[in-house]
């Protein structure tokens, strides 16, 4: 629903700049009902998963610890909640990077064969689009991430390989808010 309400939303934009009068326009007027409606419809829904979550006692203090960092938000923390089975199918984090496709492994046989490390194409791919948004997004507003992200491309790593690396960064937190049972809390604000 809220991939079909950008691309309205973009239709919208279009149109908007080709029409001399948008507000006469059949065709601007049912786009504009469609997108509130689709908005109406993703609002419910999301109320609905927080309903959800808070009936839970357990599930609503491990989205609560995994919204306390940054890049991850409801759709995110959702998603590792329901993947994991509220962090009882997978003993650590790297377990479940396996799971997501985002753990490399070595390709390699005997003395001859000696190739990079992959990522095994079978993980799971929303899964691992949805990590990769939040890695992005915690590049860009956490701190500690971003340095991280920066060393890692200074180290002559490629792009994608350092985002990789970010996801994996984020996965382990996670898991270890989670596990500990605290919020998480950015060491360089109590750095002396």
């Amino acid at each position: 629903m809220v991939r079909n309400n950008a691309g309205l939303k973009g239709t919208l934009k279009e149109m908007k700049a080709l029409l001399s009068s948008p507000t006469t326009d059949a065709g601007f007027i049912s786009l504009t009902r469609s997108i509130a409606y689709l908005e109406k419809q993703v609002n419910g829904i999301e109320t609905r998963i927080k309903e959800l979550i808070t009936e839970d006692d357990s599930m609503s203090k491990n989205y609560d610890l995994l919204t306390s960092l940054k890049g991850v938000g409801l759709v995110v923390a959702c998603q590792l909640i329901y993947h994991t089975g509220n962090f009882s199918r997978f003993n650590s984090w790297r377990a479940f990077s396996s799971y997501c496709g985002t753990a490399p492994f070595k390709h390699e046989s005997g003395t001859s064969i000696h190739r990079r490390k992959q990522c095994h194409y079978l993980g799971d791919r929303k899964m691992k689009s949805l990590l990769s948004m939040a890695s992005v997004s915690a590049i860009q507003h956490d701190s500690e991430l971003r340095l991280y992200y920066k060393r890692k491309l200074a180290e002559g790593k490629n792009r994608m390989i350092a985002v990789n690396n970010v996801r994996n960064k984020l996965l382990a937190r996670a898991f270890a808010v989670v596990k500990r049972g605290t919020p998480y809390v950015v060491l360089q604000q109590h750095a002396a």
